[in-house]
């Protein structure tokens, strides 16, 4: 018979089993209850399963137990089989490290049933040793190999020997049974490793497309919409929020919300940065906040009631490189555990919504940043052209004005009128006006109320768009639709306004184009005040020009008049010394007349001079060929006779020819050498030098005393200059000595120079080419 492909136990004659004689009671009631023996080793292999068993098969239940007896002190497992077919039901269940087979048995031989375990995979390799208490021969050894036996042992053995040989085997399935633990457990690290490899996977794969559509996201709702129609999804969240800081960094405030009902966003639209919740914590403590189940959320947040509206919650900070933009929360309709990829695919999640967010910032503020550039260009553009245009105006007014209406009107307005407070103050008046329209556009006023607002309190005055009554009052029907006035000032008071109006609907003026306006206006006045300061300064220096030539000519005149009337006093004078019936008084008093005459000549001939060098285009020279120290001997002596009692040293170096008018070179020598003897003390020395250098002849004057004063230098060789004399002093000079010198000296192509100390006294230096050039 055979159950399950397994033979079962055929029963002897008599319907017993037959015993050994040493069996003992207990022994043959066991074998007798064939269904415990079955299921009692099955319950203790349960329980013991990591120990080693080892499977005891012999048809004598003496045999079995003292097969128990020597395998005891090994620690081992035993489970008992009386027959091969219930040896291979305790196979079918459990996995044995050896078993134990006595050769003859009832039923199926041990090499029957070693043929059968054989058989089958699984316990193909599990090893047997034979047992036997008959003779064995050869033929016996060989069936016994020849079914998978590893031994075979001939009763009596030494319990020794079988206990060895069974602890071999028992070591080696330990070894096996860890080497199998082994695998499964690595069996398993690795279907755990591929799972989790499969859900990074599709975090990655997920994180991927949501990166890219943020990517393509150029606004803050457009970084929403992505979050919420891909990030929600890959998140398995059922709500989501995105709350950003507020300017002031005192709250956050819901840019985007799904998921949640109204009646929840209305109480949380903007949350303060002191409020205890998850959004505002992970802010604060920059990382995100897990809350995994509603008892941890009751015992995280006890005040706030959040029965029905989620399971799980987490909040996750939207940081770029430690700045904080927000958070944004998730809601989940279940409970959950979040693992660690969970977690690090949520925190790469709002890593991408804040770079995202922050992109779209900076790209929103490199947008203004370059509009406001454009603007500033176009502004700075439009204020030098019109600077440009002023500045080639201003030296004529009229034409001033007329530009700073043309260029305001072309760049801000349609029509533009600039006007000017009267000379009493007390109105306006239109001083240019310029339309778009042509010479259609009627002058554009800004009305009494409106000027007087101007004018009065130095304002601007801004009408974005202008009212039916303010139409009126300014006079320009339904076209005007913008007004702007703006004050003109100069040092600091208004004198006048300037008026920009825009013609046709959606043209309004901007605080932008007051703030240019202004800047306009600015320019204008001050452009307007420098055409006044010219045409101010033009009437002056005409109004000067033409007394200096009326002075001048008045003194050419009048010296070119007296010389007459001197010449017959000096010839009168003349007669009267010749005559020798003068008596010492009478001829005392004929010289001082002749001195007085001659000194009165000098003068005018000075004032001659000085009208024909101011006048006349300069002094005119006859060049000639001269020697300077002859010029130079002759003016010596004649100042030496008209000042008995000086002296006058003379050096000369070599012979200083050139091309010269010699009569004003004595005329230079003669005021420079007059200077000398007068501004000097009469012990004072005075020195006449003259030499070559180069191409070039010096003449110095030198004389000791008090220096020129400092503050008269600059001036020394203006006309009318002269320096103060000292007590006793009298001079014949009006104070063109010097500058007709520099004009002599000038005019034969040379210079004049001075030098003055207190240690070196004063030197006049004059330098003259000696050919003409």
């Amino acid at each position: 018979m055979s159950q399950d492909g397994i033979p079962t136990m055929v029963p002897l004659q008599g319907g017993g089993i037959p015993f050994s004689r040493g069996a003992t009671v207990a022994s043959r009631v066991a074998l007798t209850s064939p269904r415990i023996s079955d299921e009692a080793p099955h319950r203790q292999a349960k329980a013991v399963s990591d120990t080693p068993a080892v499977l005891l098969v012999d048809d004598h239940v003496s045999n079995l137990v003292s097969l128990e007896a020597i395998l005891e002190p090994l620690g081992i497992r035993m489970d008992k089989a009386c027959s091969g077919e219930q040896a291979l039901r305790f196979l079918l269940r459990e996995d044995y490290a050896v078993i134990l087979l006595d050769v003859r048995m009832v039923g199926l031989s041990g090499f029957e049933t070693a043929a059968l375990i054989k058989q089958r995979e699984r316990t193909r390799n599990v090893p047997i040793i034979f047992l036997t208490a008959y003779g064995r021969d050869d033929a016996e050894l060989v069936t016994g190999y020849a079914t998978g036996a590893v031994d075979f042992l001939q009763k009596p053995f030494p319990p020794e020997v079988l206990r060895s040989k069974v602890s071999v085997f028992v070591e080696l399935f330990r070894a096996q049974q860890q080497v199998r633990r082994q695998s499964e457990l690595l069996r398993q690290k690795e279907a755990e490793a591929r799972d989790a490899a499969l859900r990074a996977a599709g975090y990655i794969d997920r994180l991927r497309d949501f990166t890219a559509r943020l990517s393509e996201a150029a606004t803050v709702p457009q970084v929403c919409r992505a979050l919420f129609e891909q990030g929600l999804v890959a998140a398995g969240a059922k709500a989501g929020t995105v709350n950003l800081l507020d300017a002031e960094g005192e709250a956050l405030e819901v840019v985007d919300a799904i998921g949640y009902p109204e009646s929840v966003l209305s109480r949380w639209r903007r949350i303060p940065m002191t409020a205890a919740m998850p959004l505002v914590e992970s802010l604060r403590e920059q990382q995100a906040i897990w809350v995994g189940s509603p008892e941890e959320w009751s015992a995280r947040y006890p005040l706030m009631d959040t029965r029905g509206l989620h399971e799980a919650a987490l909040a996750l900070p939207l940081l770029v490189k430690g700045r904080a933009l927000g958070a944004i929360g998730l809601s989940f309709a279940r409970p959950r555990t979040f693992t660690e990829m969970d977690r690090a695919f949520f925190t790469a999640l709002a890593h991408a919504c804040a770079q995202a967010l922050d992109r779209v910032h900076l790209t929103a503020e490199e947008r203004r940043a370059h509009s406001v550039a454009r603007a500033a260009a176009a502004r700075l553009q439009m204020l030098t052209e019109a600077s440009d245009a002023f500045d080639a105006t201003n030296r004529d007014l009229s034409v001033l004005l007329d530009t700073i209406t043309r260029q305001v009107a072309y760049f801000l307005g349609d029509t533009c009128t600039l006007c000017l407070l009267s000379d009493d103050g007390t109105r306006l008046e239109v001083a240019a006006s310029h339309s778009n329209q042509g010479e259609d556009g009627a002058p554009l006023l800004p009305g009494e109320g409106l000027s007087d607002f101007v004018l009065r309190g130095g304002r601007p005055l801004l009408v974005p768009e202008l009212s039916e009554d303010q139409k009126r009052e300014l006079g320009q029907g339904e076209a005007l639709r913008s007004l702007l006035c703006v004050p003109l000032r100069t040092q600091g008071r208004v004198v006048g306004t300037l008026s920009v109006g825009r013609m046709g609907p959606g043209r309004s003026f901007t605080q932008e184009d007051q703030e240019l306006v202004e800047e306009l206006a600015a320019k204008a006045a001050l452009s307007i005040e420098n055409a006044r300061l010219f045409a101010e300064q033009q009437r002056s220096q005409e109004e000067l020009r033409r007394r200096a030539e009326f002075e001048q000519q008045l003194v050419g005149i009048v010296s070119h008049d007296l010389r007459n009337p001197l010449a017959a006093i000096s010839m009168s004078a003349g007669l009267l010394e010749k005559k020798g019936a003068l008596t010492e008084p009478q001829k005392r008093m004929v010289w001082r007349i002749g001195q007085a005459t001659e000194r009165a000549a000098r003068m005018i001939r000075d004032l001659l001079d000085f009208t024909k060098a101011r006048l006349g285009g300069g002094i005119a020279l006859h060049r000639q060929t001269t020697d300077l120290r002859e010029v130079v001997h002759q003016v010596v002596d004649e100042l030496l006779v008209a000042n008995p009692g000086r002296r006058v040293e003379v050096e000369v170096q070599g012979e200083v020819r050139g091309e010269w008018d010699s009569d004003r070179i004595a005329q230079v020598l003669t005021n420079l050498l007059g200077n000398a003897l007068a501004y000097s003390p009469a012990d004072a020395p005075v020195r006449v030098d003259t030499r070559l250098e180069g191409e070039a002849a010096l003449l110095s004057v030198f004389n000791g005393g008090a220096p020129i004063p400092r503050e008269l230098l600059p001036r020394l060789f203006e006309p009318l200059t002269r320096g103060a004399l000292k007590e006793g002093q009298s001079t014949r000079s009006i104070g063109l000595g010097l500058y007709i010198v520099q004009d002599i000296v000038r005019g034969h192509g040379g210079g004049v120079e001075v030098v003055s100390s207190e240690q070196h006294g004063t030197t006049f230096t004059v330098r003259l080419p000696r050919a003409a050039g």
